[in-house]
């Protein structure tokens, strides 16, 4: 009984907090979000969505208030190290890039979260690089990353986008519907 007044008092406390979405957050598709690095007064949200999996796109460390959030919650929780692109010598990983996808693209991870730091640059690659699987056009890719990234466009981010070509292999079993075959 005392675990059951416990699990009413923690749903009480969520409904009375105010609901804050994490920088720059979006669904991506159905089962799939992006966004900034979630901060605590984010986490309540992340509970209403349910999240199976929390993929964290970003050379350095997590931190540790949303790695005990992580835990405490029994999320499942992947960490790609990857650098940005960045004229003249730095460009991300193709197939990095692609593994990344085939994680993003599992739907066993679903609901799932993908972040970077502020949700602009590698969070936008990745998902310029979805839109492409999806057949979306070029034009409509581009809008779509300008729409989150501000003044902070950056041309190689897009060249990237443009030339993903590398194979994204998935599971037949368990890919989105929605993905373009």
């Amino acid at each position: 009984m005392q675990r059951e007044d416990e699990q009413q008092l923690e749903i009480a406390e969520r409904q009375s907090q105010l609901i804050v979405p994490p920088l720059n957050f979006a669904m991506i598709a159905p089962g799939i979000y992006r966004s900034g690095f979630p901060n605590p007064k984010s986490h309540p949200f992340l509970l209403q969505l349910r999240l199976r999996t929390i993929i964290y796109v970003y050379d350095g460390d997590c931190q540790d208030y949303h790695m005990q959030f992580i835990e405490r919650n029994g999320i499942n929780h992947k960490h790609f190290r990857i650098a940005a692109n960045k004229e003249p010598f730095e460009e991300m990983d193709h197939a990095l890039v692609a593994e990344i996808l085939a994680e993003v693209l599992d739907t066993r991870n679903h609901p799932l979260l993908i972040h970077c730091n502020r949700g602009i640059r590698r969070v936008g690659c990745l998902v310029g690089c979805i839109r492409k699987l999806q057949a979306w056009a070029m034009t409509a890719i581009f809008d779509e990353y300008q729409r989150f990234s501000g003044t902070k466009i950056r041309i190689s981010d897009q060249e990237f986008i443009e030339v993903f070509k590398t194979p994204v292999h998935l599971d037949a079993q368990h890919k989105p519907q929605w993905l373009a075959d």
